[in-house]
């Protein structure tokens, strides 16, 4: 994830998707834990599929 991390400190990021798989496996890990600052988004649209996953697109605020 370093070079997701490193592109969103940079702002060179325009849209970002999360895929939510509604499961549960017990202890996880941060997603972006190797930014050393905030970058704010906001919550654009969402689709939810079928399955259950949830697909969630943020755009920079």
């Amino acid at each position: 994830m370093t070079l997701t991390a490193s592109l969103l400190e940079l702002g060179l990021v325009d849209e970002l998707r999360v895929l939510v798989n509604p499961i549960t496996l017990g202890a996880g890990r941060s997603l972006f834990s190797t930014l050393n600052r905030r970058v704010p988004f906001e919550l654009w649209r969402t689709t939810t599929f079928r399955s259950g996953n949830v697909l969630l697109t943020y755009r920079p605020a």
